[in-house]
């Protein structure tokens, strides 16, 4: 593919600045061959082919190679608006709705706010990081906060959970989190080692 697309643009390219070069020459082949050019310079005017010969051949060379960036410049510019798929624009993110369900994950590096929507969390999160970087403190924490949080005073549509804690400290932030959102009767641990004993907190 990209092959192709690289030889298309070549070819395409040669073709136009020859089409280019060859107008040019045509346009201006009596002025490429002259040997006679007449300079009006004030009161004394001079055949600048005999007088300078060096200035004149640096003068055409400087303009062929002028007109030949000109035109690869040109050519590049049409070749673009030709075959080049426009690039979409990138919406901007829509500030979330605070009665939406989701999930604040700090900032991205242009300090816009990154959000799991509803839709989002329906789906699965994988939390990396090595023994102590911080994965329970920095992602399990607030996403559990943000979850009791929801809707927390409002008996129809406050979120239930279900959290499986298998190092055993993690229901005493969850604790935390439900006594300060006055969700203490929602709170309810099965603890294994207290022979399946259903554990309500209050």
């Amino acid at each position: 593919m990209f092959y192709n697309t690289f030889l298309r643009r070549v070819i395409f390219n040669f073709a136009l600045i020859f089409v280019f070069l060859s107008i040019n020459v045509l346009l201006f082949h009596n002025v490429y061959m002259s040997d006679s050019i007449i300079i009006s310079f004030a009161r004394n005017p001079f055949n600048i082919c005999e007088k300078y010969p060096d200035i004149w051949l640096k003068l055409k060379i400087l303009y062929i190679a002028i007109s030949s960036i000109s035109s690869l410049i040109c050519i590049n510019l049409i070749y673009s608006s030709l075959f080049n798929k426009k690039i979409p624009k990138i919406k901007k993110a829509k500030s979330p709705n605070p009665d939406d369900l989701s999930i604040s994950i700090k900032t991205s590096n242009l300090n816009s706010p990154i959000i799991l929507s509803e839709s989002s969390l329906y789906q699965n999160i994988l939390i990396t990081g090595t023994i102590g970087s911080g994965k329970t403190s920095s992602a399990m924490y607030p996403f559990t906060r943000e979850l009791i949080k929801y809707k927390y005073s409002d008996p129809n549509k406050k979120l239930g959970m279900l959290i499986l804690d298998v190092k055993g400290n993690y229901y005493s932030q969850v604790q935390k989190y439900a006594s300060y959102y006055r969700r203490e009767d929602d709170l309810v641990v099965i603890d294994l080692r207290r022979r399946y004993k259903i554990q309500s907190i209050r």
